[in-house]
């Protein structure tokens, strides 16, 4: 494994330093050398970096005479912002100043390669000490290095670096030899967690997570909804936190779920397999999602408000004008009641997972909100016809069928899962304060599938045809 180093440095002499003193610790590492603002801000937007080491003093443009170093301190506050995980060595001329105030702020000690000890995110360096590059670089390098150790098994799965480095420093704190890393749910949000199996030095199976690798912020924004609202369900059916990674992968952070044994496929896997089945595992996620559901009150709210909990102003009228949805806005305006609650907000069938014996586990709380109720079963049921799963086809629901989505009968001529539709539909009409909250709820779900690419336009087009005979006939 090769570690991934950048230089922001305009003095040759001290690049030529550096990198000597790289090389001296390891040959198994790729260097890049920036020598001016622009250009190391464009490679932190651009690659993924282990390690930076950041002289404050450079110029704005390659070859540039303003050398300054609040140009440094730009391309640092760009670092923390485009790559928060990495680690930096501040290079400075000076041993003090107010930039160093400032820049101590964002530094934090952390285990970032999972060495059993805390150090720095960011490290101080005067330049007439450089002669400790050495002993800093070397105890860096060696950490990096040492998460190589672990070997990687990929099932159907490419990872990006960083992706890679986050799940060996994961799999290196939990004293995993090996990890064998999978894919639960391919998703649409471009977050899509992993499997992880980890077994130790004498090939033992030790543990099973899954992993949810995004940008920081994403990811700690699902970790304070978690605290929030997850660890009020019921620990049989939720998967428990184990640990959330900030450092070590640059742009990208982790949080990390245990996983009981035999949780083998999504519940949009077992679709294909047994209709009744899958038809119990919908009511097993009501049981699951349950506790949300206490002493929730009613309120009434216009569809628009609705709507607004999962895709904004802007862009639900750019989708409108884009598919000429002249009816939504008299749509939107109507009011109906709705019973509000803590919803999961992505429960389509891959993030639903099935055990051999017939458990089920709901992951991945991104989306964890307060909504109307009936907004989780909508998404699960209108998913099974709009997202990959064995009975996905052209040849149900047709573009007619779709249309008649208010009468469940019509809608469900020759469908392969009848019974997992019902259930789901009869999960909604029940949690909901009525039909009308329902059809608010399919509504919304189909307006924010409209602005992913692969979805099928036609088909989502057509069932929103139904969801306004639904409503239009309560």
């Amino acid at each position: 494994m090769r570690a991934q180093v950048l230089i922001v440095e305009d003095d040759e002499d001290f690049v030529q330093e550096l990198m000597a003193s790289i090389t001296r610790v390891s040959a198994n590492v790729d260097i890049t050398v920036a020598r001016c603002r622009e250009r190391a801000c464009q490679f932190l937007d651009e690659r993924f970096f282990d390690f930076a080491i950041l002289d404050l003093s450079i110029p704005t443009q390659d070859g540039g005479l303003d050398g300054d170093p609040d140009h440094g301190k730009f391309v640092f506050h760009h670092a923390r912002v485009a790559a928060p995980g990495t680690k930096i060595l501040v290079l400075t001329g000076s041993p003090s100043g107010d930039f160093i105030a400032d820049m101590l702020a964002q530094k934090h000690d952390a285990d970032i390669w999972s060495e059993g000890r805390k150090i720095g995110t960011v490290e101080f360096l005067r330049k007439i000490d450089l002669i400790q590059v050495d002993d800093i670089v070397s105890k860096a390098l060696n950490a990096i290095h040492s998460l190589g150790e672990i070997e990687l098994g990929f099932i159907g799965v490419n990872l990006q670096t960083s992706e890679d480095r986050l799940i060996r420093i994961f799999a290196k704190k939990f004293g995993a030899a090996r990890c064998d890393v999978s894919l639960v749910s391919p998703g649409q949000s471009g977050a899509a967690p992993f499997r992880l199996q980890l077994f130790d030095g004498s090939g033992t199976p030790i543990q099973v997570a899954v992993a949810k690798l995004a940008p920081l912020n994403k990811v700690m924004d699902e970790n304070a909804r978690y605290d929030q609202h997850v660890v009020l369900l019921d620990p049989a059916s939720t998967p428990r936190k184990m640990i959330t990674l900030e450092f070590g992968a640059g742009a990208t952070a982790g949080i990390f779920y245990q996983l009981a044994d035999g949780y083998t496929q999504s519940l949009f896997a077992a679709l294909g397999n047994d209709d009744a089945q899958s038809a119990k595992a919908v009511d097993g996620a009501a049981a699951a999602l349950s506790k949300w559901a206490q002493g929730n009150a009613e309120v009434r709210q216009s569809i628009a408000e609705i709507r607004q909990c999962w895709i904004d102003d802007v862009k639900a009228e750019e989708l409108k004008l884009k598919f000429e949805l002249d009816w939504a806005p008299g749509f939107e305006a109507r009011e109906v009641q709705t019973r509000q609650r803590c919803v999961h907000g992505d429960l389509h069938g891959e993030n639903l997972l099935v055990s051999v014996d017939g458990r089920l586990m709901v992951i991945d709380f991104g989306d964890v909100r307060q909504g109307v109720a009936s907004y989780d079963p909508m998404t699960l049921e209108l998913s099974a016809v709009l997202q990959a799963n064995p009975t996905f086809s052209d040849a149900w629901p047709t573009l007619e069928q779709c249309r008649n989505w208010n009468d469940l009968d019509a809608y469900l001529v020759e469908s392969p899962i009848p019974l997992f539709i019902s259930a789901c539909r009869t999960w909604g009409e029940t949690c909901a304060a009525g039909r009308r909250e329902v059809a608010a709820s399919a509504y919304s779900y189909l307006l924010r599938q409209l602005k992913y690419e692969d979805t099928k336009k036609e088909r989502i087009l057509a069932l929103m045809e139904g969801v306004k005979a639904y409503i239009a006939a309560t």
